[in-house]
């Protein structure tokens, strides 16, 4: 076999690989397109704000190796969290950014690991919420943290948030 013959063997296999990805990455949009979330418009009080945060995945839950491609939370990146009383906005550099209504949350806990990023024992934060489209899934957003104070001072923020929309819904239940 030729040296030709051999660099175009491996073209054709590297072409068929990359081409492989894409259809499976469009693919994967195509699948996740329904979990895209509106525009919500949140106006709440800040409870916590976090600048230059590293976004990693966003995967369904007990799923940590599946990604999720949600318009806005598609790429691994640097993000602005803002938690505020009425939901979380995730803003990923290059992407629009994101709104999660407080009613959607479903928690926070720690991981060391999603795809994308392996790190120590519990050094990824996770946003822990519900999808709102048809077939509603829970989801988990992960983030990288510059210290673990700020993790911490994420996981109560968002603690404080879902309490107060859980006593919100608590209490118009027994009303009703």
């Amino acid at each position: 076999m030729t040296r030709t013959m051999f660099l175009v063997i491996w073209i054709v296999i590297a072409g068929g690989l990359l081409t492989f990805m894409a259809v499976a990455w469009r693919g994967r949009k195509r699948r996740d397109a329904a979990l895209a979330l509106p525009e919500l418009g949140l106006a709440g009080d800040v409870a916590a704000e976090f600048a230059h945060v590293s976004y990693v995945s966003t995967t369904p839950k007990g799923a940590p190796l599946e990604r999720v491609a949600i318009p806005g939370l598609t790429f691994k990146g640097w993000a602005d969290v803002t938690v505020r009383r009425d939901g979380v906005e995730i803003a990923v550099q290059g992407e629009r950014p994101v709104e999660i209504a407080s009613a959607q949350l479903r928690g926070t806990d720690a991981a060391a690991g999603r795809i994308g990023k392996i790190v120590e024992r519990d050094g990824l934060s996770l946003l822990q919420w519900q999808s709102q489209a048809a077939g509603a899934r829970e989801l988990e957003s992960s983030f990288r943290f510059s210290s673990p104070t700020e993790q911490r001072r994420f996981a109560a923020a968002v603690s404080e948030i879902s309490q107060n929309t859980s006593q919100t819904n608590h209490s118009s239940q027994e009303d009703a």
